[in-house]
Order: C-alpha cells, then sequence, then structure tokens
C-alpha cells in the first residue's frame, strides 16, 4: 500500500514543536513504515495553505495528480489543516471529494479516516469546520497587526523599492548609495521628460519608470504613507530621499503631459475581469489604444493577445475593435437569459444525469492527449519534419487547449455547483445592454466563466447549460476583415499603448 507522507509547515505553528518540519520528516515515514504502508514523500517545507496560496504548493499538486493516476492508497500528514487551511473550506471540500472519488484514505499518526464512509465524512467536515473557524481567527489578528504597524509607520514587508534594501541585522530600510544614483537619473529627467522618454533614454522598460514616479512611490521617497480610512499622511520609520517640493515638481511635469480626455477605470468593457483570453496562446486579452486620431477627434480601442508587440509570439492574433466584440457579448448574454425558466429546466436535468467524476475522467483523458500531441509535435520540429512557423501554430492551439482543459478540471474539482439565482439572471437579461459601464463589467463577471478570441469568432462559456445538447458555450462569429483593414502586424509596429 503507498502511503502519500505530506509535510508542511505553516508560520502560525510556531508555538507547535511537534509540528516542526524535522519531526514531521522523521516521524511520519517511520510510522507509515510501522504500518507495512511504502512511503511516498511530498514535502512543500514553509508554506501557506491559506486561500489563494494553494498555488504555491507544488508538492500538493503534484499529489493531486498522482492520487487521479491511481497511484496512492493513503494519505498521511501530521494533522488535517497541513492539507488545506481554506476557511471558505472550499478547497478542503475539493479534498475530501478528491480522496473519496479515488478511494483514498486520510491518516495521521492517531487514526484513519475513510472520507467515502458518511460517518467519516462527517467527522471530516466537522474538523474542517473547526480549522475553518482557526483560520479566520488568526486571519482577523494577522489583519490587526498589519494595520497597527501600518499606522505607526513601519515597513510591511516585501521588497521595498529602489534606492532602499531591508537591513535583517537591525530590521529597518537603509538606503543603498549605488540605487539612490540610479534613481537620480529617473528623477532628474521626470521633472522635464516623459516616462517613455525616460525609458528609452536610460534602456529601461517604461512601466519600471512609470512605477518609479508613481503617487505611491513618491510618497515612500518621503517616508510617508497615506491612512487608507482617513486619508491623513503617516510619517515612516525610513529615511527620506525626496523632499516634498521635488515630488511636486514630478507630479506636475506628469500630469502636464495628460490629455484632457476622460478615462475611465477600465479600458474596455472586458478588460481586466480575468476571464478574457486569447483562443492561440491562451494568454490574457488585453486593451490597446491606436495612438492616431481619427478626423472626428476620436480614438479607436482594440482587443487583442498581451504578445501583440512580438510577432513571432502568436501569430494568428489579430487586433479586433473594441464595440464589435462588446456588441456581441452583450447580445449573446441578453439572448441566452432571454428564457430563464428552459434554463432552469436544463440545470435541473443535467443534475439529476449528472456524474462529475466521469467528466473529470474525461477531461483529464482530453488532457492526456492534448499533451500527448505536444510531445509528437515538439520531436516533429526537432527532427526537421515539420516547419517551425507552422508547427508554432499547431503549438500555440495545443496550449489555448490546455489552458481551457485544465480550467474545466480545476472548476470540477474546487467549486461547489449550487444554483444559479436565476430571479437576478432575469433583470439582468432585461436591461444589460441599458446598464452604465460598470454595472455591465459587473453583469459580465457574475455570470460568465470564459470568454476566448480568435481572429473571426469568440467563444463565451456560461456556468450552466445553454442547450439541451449540453453545451455550455457560445460561439459568436465576428465580421471578417476587409482587405484595406490594417492588419494585426501593420498596427503592431505602430504606436500603440497598453492600457
Amino acid at each position: 500500500m503507498n502511503a502519500a507522507v505530506y509535510i508542511r509547515k505553516s508560520r502560525e505553528d510556531d508555538n507547535k514543536p511537534g509540528y516542526r518540519l524535522a519531526v514531521q520528516r522523521q516521524q511520519l515515514p517511520e510510522h507509515a513504515r510501522s504500518q507495512g504502508w511504502t512511503p511516498i514523500i511530498y514535502d512543500d517545507g514553509h508554506a501557506s495553505a491559506a486561500r489563494g496560496k494553494v498555488e504555491q504548493l507544488p508538492q500538493r499538486s503534484l499529489l493531486e495528480a498522482d492520487i487521479r493516476a491511481g497511484r496512492i492508497n493513503i494519505v498521511l500528514v501530521i494533522e488535517l489543516s497541513r492539507l488545506s487551511r481554506d476557511e471558505t473550506m472550499q478547497d478542503y471540500v475539493a479534498w475530501l471529494t478528491l480522496c473519496a472519488d479515488h478511494r483514498v484514505k486520510l491518516a495521521t499518526p492517531s487514526r484513519i479516516l475513510d472520507p467515502a464512509q458518511h460517518s467519516d465524512w462527517m467527522l471530516l467536515l466537522m474538523e474542517g469546520g473547526f480549522s475553518s473557524v482557526e483560520m479566520k481567527v488568526l486571519q482577523t489578528r494577522m489583519r490587526e497587526g498589519r494595520q497597527q504597524a501600518l499606522r505607526s509607520g513601519k515597513f510591511l514587508g516585501g521588497t521595498p523599492p529602489k534606492p532602499y534594501r531591508y537591513d535583517r541585522a537591525s530590521g529597518r530600510l537603509e538606503v543603498d548609495p549605488a540605487l539612490l544614483d540610479d534613481m537620480e537619473q529617473i528623477w532628474t529627467r521626470a521633472e522635464r521628460m516623459s516616462a517613455k522618454a525616460i525609458a528609452e533614454a536610460l534602456d529601461l522598460p517604461e512601466i519600471a519608470v512609470r512605477r518609479a514616479i508613481s503617487d505611491d512611490r513618491l510618497l515612500f521617497y518621503q517616508a510617508q504613507r497615506l491612512d487608507p480610512d482617513t486619508g491623513e499622511t503617516i510619517a515612516c520609520n525610513w529615511d527620506p530621499v525626496m523632499t516634498a517640493e521635488r515630488a511636486a515638481r514630478i507630479r506636475a511635469s506628469r500630469r502636464s503631459r495628460k490629455t484632457n480626455t476622460e478615462r475611465r477605470d477600465a479600458a474596455g468593457l472586458l478588460s481586466n475581469l480575468g476571464i478574457f483570453y486569447c483562443g492561440y496562446c491562451g494568454r490574457t486579452v488585453k486593451s490597446w489604444t491606436n495612438s492616431k486620431i481619427r478626423k472626428d477627434g476620436s480614438r479607436l480601442d482594440y482587443y487583442a493577445c498581451v504578445t501583440k508587440n512580438r510577432k513571432d509570439a502568436c501569430p494568428n492574433s489579430r487586433m479586433i475593435n473594441h464595440h464589435l466584440v462588446d456588441r456581441r457579448v452583450l447580445k449573446s448574454i441578453r439572448d441566452t437569459l432571454a428564457n430563464t425558466d428552459r434554463l432552469k429546466d436544463l440545470w435541473n436535468a443535467a443534475r439529476r444525469t449528472a456524474d462529475p467524476a466521469a467528466k473529470r475522467r474525461q477531461i483529464e483523458m482530453q488532457i492526456t492527449e492534448q499533451e500527448l500531441q505536444k510531445q509528437n509535435l515538439v520531436a516533429a520540429i526537432a527532427a526537421g519534419i515539420l516547419e517551425f512557423g507552422d508547427a508554432k501554430r499547431q503549438l500555440d492551439t495545443i496550449k489555448g487547449a490546455l489552458v481551457q482543459l485544465r480550467e474545466d478540471l480545476g472548476t470540477l474539482y474546487t467549486t461547489n455547483e449550487q444554483e444559479p439565482p436565476w430571479d437576478e439572471l432575469t433583470v439582468i437579461a432585461d436591461g444589460i445592454e441599458q446598464f452604465d459601464f460598470d454595472d455591465q463589467r459587473s453583469a459580465i463577471k457574475h455570470i460568465v466563466e470564459r470568454i476566448t478570441l480568435y481572429s473571426n469568432d469568440i467563444i463565451i462559456r456560461y456556468p450552466f447549460q445553454r442547450t439541451r445538447a449540453g453545451s455550455y458555450e457560445a460561439r459568436l462569429t465576428l465580421n471578417k476583415p476587409s482587405p484595406n483593414r490594417k492588419s494585426f502586424t501593420a498596427l503592431s509596429s505602430g504606436n500603440n499603448n497598453k492600457k
């Protein structure tokens, strides 16, 4: 019997000597051998398993993959909270479901529980609830401590901006003279030059220059920060490297180059929602503005893959007008939600016949097939059988498919299927095209799982079944580009600025 020995220690365990990594690494494998099990070690060391940080646990991800592959019979931990400290319990319940589906038991040095058994499942849920409460208490204390440190002017951790460096001996920020000279070159130019011009003159990334002269950084250089609740200025406990007068000159110079046009917080209706991706390479789709002004004084905004300025990265991508995409998406949402009673009937029917384990197995098989195709393609490139340009386009398509499949698989494992709020969807259907900009963005984020952009098509994936055939997706056709329309490459070579 293969026993996965999972080892992890969080900083919250500092007062629990029995949970030290050395203790876990010695005692857990010994306990597994004493039970006649074959231990397989998965060691994440010092790491947090709180919500939003589970992607920082590579060994736990490997363990999940081995469980799905049928290589593990039992998981041994010092205590069950080693697997997850998610205060919402979503990740923890997903773990129990994974183990139950694959007949994997959970063990500590004192007992063994089988999540496939109803009585043990109940015990595991109760323990997860206690761990969730404990995690919320710890987070509250940490949040209070951080707020106190913020208001007392202490450095809150992380990598300090140049020219500062953190001195562990004193526990304070110190000024690095060499870095200060580099920053002086940026600040001096910032009083009379644009960020783009500074970046070109000093051979720096433009985003690095923009960050270096942002309002937050200018305050940091003055050893100040703003109270997030009151807006008052807080004096900090590190040495200032910039005067208030110099910061004011940099801000004034920066603002003098701004246009008088009104600018929204979001560059486009679908930008920065975390659901808009390129169908060829799987990367995020961003909003771009062409610097060329039209005769009526307006500028055209476009959606395109984030790699649009790297011509070899995603050759199939092209720039598509905001209005064209936004109009199609809003119409699809309105048409899809036009008959919520029908959608509700489809949802109920799907729940009666649903087999989540079978769906997961099907997606895992599809991932394996795509990975095999990817390996064969790479081998063909290496052997000179395929031209690199043709193979690159196929490889981008496979990568995009793998991103979608892994997201679908993750959704099956981590999402508790709850009945959609049909009344809310009816309200959205009745008025989404009349909503203001922010309300439209909120509605799209609420009811759309993913939007995939291709050269002539958009695929919208909804969290509920749209058709009796079982489809969750809507495919929308875009107008094909006219022969006179500028190509992706031509626009990429112009002065386009990412928003």
